[in-house]
């Protein structure tokens, strides 16, 4: 009897450990897109699974998931290698919701790449992201 208490006690302790392991690893949006961007150097469908399956509501838009993956491949065809990316600027409404805009640096030329996170409890989530190359009006003059 004490043996099998023991087995159960652990069993439970291994289960809320990889619970709160989960939840350490995704604790700030720096964190997030961290674990994202190293992804996306080796395998880009597998980067974008990944920032979705941070909300279980886009997640389950696998028509918005497949559509981000065809516009990142066809863009990359376009734009030559990828080779790094760059943060130019995060913005934050309140506590819980931030805006984070990426400099996405391709052969051929930079791509913008605006990704929005939304903490509603204490998890950090992904509300949305886009990203596109015409984003001249946004830089600023640096004397």
């Amino acid at each position: 009897m004490k043996r099998t208490l023991i087995i159960i006690v652990a069993v439970v302790a291994m289960l809320a450990g990889g619970t709160t392991a989960k939840a350490q690893t995704q604790n700030t949006p720096e964190d997030i897109m961290s674990k994202f961007f190293a992804m996306f150097n080796n395998d880009v469908n597998q980067a974008i699974d990944y920032l979705f399956s941070t909300n279980e509501w886009l997640e389950a838009n696998k028509d918005g998931t497949t559509a981000m993956k065809e516009k990142f491949e066809a863009s990359r065809k376009l734009l030559g290698n990828f080779n790094g990316y760059e943060l130019a600027g995060k913005y934050y409404l309140g506590e819980s919701y931030a805006k984070y805009v990426y400099v996405l640096k391709y052969d051929r030329q930079p791509v913008e790449f605006v990704v929005t996170m939304y903490r509603p409890d204490k998890v950090w989530k992904l509300q949305n992201m886009n990203f596109h190359s015409d984003f001249e009006k946004d830089m600023i003059r640096v004397d």
